[in-house]
């Protein structure tokens, strides 16, 4: 069934990626600090958010799928092999894209990476350097991973300034609100945005 595949992907990427670090900072402070459980969840942006930040999220991610909407950029980089677009080629927009695209967009990228990149390591960086330094530096951790654009699609390296600059706002966000809500949403828009579109436009 086409839904195994895509669901036990996000399953393993939020229990490997999100879950080995996430229990790793937790028992390094349960064992050394003695925190509990909702004081480590805090710290790591897992709570939730005050409206103005959701709110600028909202226009945040709504802002972002109407550039990708209106930009139509070319689909031969999104089909090549490695690309995870790929798999949406020829699916249009039915169940199968829109659930897919959630399954990736929402929990496999989306939450694993703003738990990891914006909860652990902004939140972490937050409480050492002033604000626009662990911003800064946040953002420029997030872009290292995504330099591998280049080794799939290098046509689409204008992707890497919106990917930093996305980086920046959804770092503030995270660290002005204390949690991850806001950057999830704009995160997951982006990706699911751009799973659907290949759906769509490359559909009989």
């Amino acid at each position: 069934m086409w839904l195994v595949s895509p669901a036990v992907n996000a399953l393993m990427a939020v229990l490997l990626l999100a879950g080995v670090p996430f229990l790793g900072y937790f028992f390094w402070h349960k064992w050394r600090h003695r925190r509990r459980l909702a004081d480590i969840a805090r710290r790591t942006g897992l709570q939730g958010s005050s409206a103005r930040y959701l709110l600028i999220s909202a226009a945040t991610a709504l802002v972002v799928a109407c550039v990708l909407l209106l930009w139509q950029p070319p689909m031969a980089p999104f089909l090549r092999e490695g690309s995870p677009q790929r798999v949406f080629a020829g699916l249009g927009l039915g169940v199968q894209a829109v659930v897919m695209a959630l399954l990736y967009g929402v929990v496999q990228t989306g939450f694993v990476e703003e738990l990891v990149f914006r909860g652990l390591i902004a939140g972490s960086l937050a409480r050492r350097l002033p604000l626009a330094w662990a911003n800064l530096l946040q953002a420029l951790i997030f872009l290292l991973p995504h330099l591998l654009i280049l080794q799939t699609m290098p046509q689409m390296w204008m992707l890497l300034p919106l990917v930093f600059l996305l980086a920046l706002a959804m770092g503030w966000v995270r660290i002005r609100s204390g949690s991850i809500l806001g950057p999830w949403l704009v995160h997951a828009t982006l990706n699911v945005t751009m799973c659907l579109m290949v759906a769509v436009r490359t559909a009989a």
